[in-house]
C-alpha cells in the first residue's frame, strides 16, 4: 500500500491566543526526563457516512480539524511548543498538521489491518528516535479513496502517556463539535516528581532505553467478550474469584510467552513481568488530570517458571498489586520513594541477561472510542502498531468495551511459537477483520 499513500499539504498549526507570559517555561518531571525520546500515538479510524456518498471532504474536514486544534492548544499550551532539555519552552510554534491521501479502501485496509500497514499512516518524524527536537504534537489526516478518514496523533513520550493523550484527544474532540473541553488539563507534574539537585538514577524509567532493538515481529491477538468472560473464569481463584479483563490476558500472555521460554530454551529461566501502572489516583498528590508520564512499573518475578496456573499467575498479579497500592501511599508522604522504586528496577535490568524480561501495558478504559469529532465515533482505534523492541504487549479496548486488542512484539523465534499456542488460540483470533 506504500505507494498508495500521497502527503498532500504539511502546516503549522498555531494556537488561538498566546501563551501568557508566566508559562513560558514548564519543567519535565523527574519521570518525563527519564522516558524515551519518542513518540507515542493513537490512530482514529472513521467511516464515510452512508448517507453521503462523497465521504469526508478533505477541505472542509480538514479545516475544522485545524480551526479546533488551534482553539484546544491554548489549553494545551506546552503542546504548541518545544522541549529543550529538562524543560518545555511554551513559545507557541505550533503542532505540525499534515494532509494525506490514500488511495485504498478503507473496509478492505480493516479487512487484515497489519502493522505494517499502519506505519503508513503515520507522521514520517514521528518514527525518529529523536524526538525532543521535533514538535511536540504531530497530527495526520488520511483521506480514503472511499470517503473513510483515519486520524493520527502523535504525542512527545518527554511530556505524554497514553492517559495524557487521550485527554488531549477527548479535549479537541470537544472543541472540534463546538463545546467547551470539560476535562482541562494540570501541568503540575515537576512539583509532585521535581527533577533533582544532584544526578539523575542511573536507569531509566522506560524499558525502551535499556532493550535492546532487533528483528521483531508484531501481531494483533483478538479476545472477544464472549472469550474474555470464559477467560475471566477460567483464571478466578480462592484469593480473586472476578479478575479483570485485563488481569486474565495479562496473566494469560506471561503464561505463554514462559512456556514459550521454555521451549527455546536449554535451562528454564527466571521470567520477569513488568507491568506499567498510572499513578494518577494512587499517590494523593496527584490529580486525575495531570499531563505527563505519571507511570512507574510493578514488577512480577516466575522463578525458574514454577508459576504454573493462570489462576496462580492471575494470583500474583492481585499481590502485587496490594504492594504497589503501598508502596504509592509511601510515595504520598514522600516523593523520594520514587528513587527507591526506580532503583529496585535498575536492579532487574542489571539482571536482565539472566531473565526474561516481558513487559505489558494497558490503554483499556482511555475513552479513546468516544473521540467525537462531529461526525460520529470511530470505528476502530489502535496504537502505533510496530516496535523495534521485544517483549512487549499492548492492551487496548475493543469497540464494545467488553473484549480486548492485545499488540504483541516478540523475536521471530518466539513469535512462530507464541501463536501456535493452543491455550492462546482457545481464546483469541489472530488478526481478524475490523467490523464497520
Amino acid at each position: 500500500m506504500e505507494k498508495n499513500v500521497e502527503i498532500l499539504s504539511r502546516e503549522i498549526v498555531k494556537p488561538s491566543s498566546p501563551t501568557p507570559d508566566d508559562k513560558r517555561i514548564l519543567n519535565l518531571s523527574l519521570l518525563d526526563i527519564l522516558s524515551s525520546p519518542m513518540y507515542t500515538g493513537a490512530l482514529l479510524f472513521y467511516a464515510a457516512d452512508p448517507q453521503n456518498l462523497l465521504g469526508f471532504s478533505t477541505e472542509e474536514t480538514s479545516l475544522k480539524l485545524k480551526k479546533s486544534l488551534s482553539k484546544t492548544l491554548p489549553i494545551f499550551y506546552p503542546l504548541a511548543g518545544r522541549i529543550i532539555g529538562s524543560f518545555v519552552k511554551c513559545n507557541d510554534e505550533g503542532a505540525v498538521f499534515i494532509e494525506a491521501r490514500v488511495d485504498h479502501l478503507l473496509s478492505e485496509f480493516l479487512k487484515c489491518p497489519v502493522p505494517e500497514s499502519l506505519e503508513l499512516l503515520i507522521p514520517a518524524e514521528a518514527k525518529s528516535r529523536e524526538a525532543v527536537t521535533w514538535p511536540v504534537l504531530l497530527i495526520q489526516a488520511n483521506f480514503f479513496s472511499c470517503g473513510g478518514l483515519v486520524i493520527t496523533i502523535c504525542v512527545s513520550h518527554k511530556i505524554t502517556d497514553a492517559t495524557s493523550l487521550a485527554m488531549f484527544i477527548r479535549g479537541w474532540a470537544e472543541s472540534s463539535r463546538g463545546l467547551g473541553i470539560t476535562l482541562i488539563p494540570s501541568f503540575t507534574a515537576s512539583e509532585v516528581f521535581p527533577k533533582p539537585l544532584d544526578e539523575l538514577p542511573s536507569k531509566p524509567m522506560d524499558r525502551k532505553e535499556e532493550v535492546e532493538e532487533m528483528s521483531c515481529v508484531t501481531k494483533r491477538f483478538v479476545f472477544d467478550a464472549s472469550k474474555i468472560k470464559k477467560l475471566r473464569a477460567k483464571a478466578s481463584s480462592n484469593l480473586v474469584k472476578n479478575p479483570t479483563r485485563v488481569e486474565a490476558v495479562t496473566a494469560l500472555f506471561w503464561r505463554c510467552v514462559t512456556k514459550v521460554s521454555r521451549l527455546s530454551s536449554l535451562t528454564p529461566r527466571t521470567s520477569v513481568l513488568q507491568i506499567l501502572v498510572n499513578l494518577r489516583g494512587k499517590v494523593d498528590s496527584l490529580c486525575e488530570n495531570t499531563i505527563g508520564n505519571m507511570l512507574s512499573l510493578m514488577i512480577l518475578k516466575n522463578e525458574e517458571a514454577a508459576i504454573e496456573r493462570i489462576q496462580d499467575v492471575v494470583d500474583e498479579i492481585r499481590r502485587a498489586k496490594e504492594i504497589f497500592s503501598l508502596n504509592c501511599k509511601e510515595m504520598s508522604k514522600s516523593s523520594s520513594r520514587i528513587f527507591e522504586l526506580l532503583e529496585e528496577i535498575g536492579k532487574v535490568y542489571g539482571r536482565g541477561n539472566e531473565m526474561d524480561l516481558w513487559m505489558s501495558n494497558s490503554w483499556c478504559k482511555l475513552g479513546l472510542y468516544d473521540a467525537d469529532f462531529g461526525w460520529g465515533k470511530p470505528v476502530w482505534v489502535t496504537g502505533r502498531g510496530t516496535s523495534h523492541f521485544k517483549n512487549l504487549m499492548l492492551l487496548i479496548d475493543t469497540k464494545d468495551g467488553e473484549g480486548i486488542e492485545a499488540w504483541i512484539t516478540l523475536t521471530e523465534e518466539h513469535m512462530s511459537l507464541f501463536e501456535c499456542d493452543q491455550e492462546l488460540l482457545e481464546t483469541a483470533s489472530l488478526n481478524p477483520p475490523v467490523l464497520i
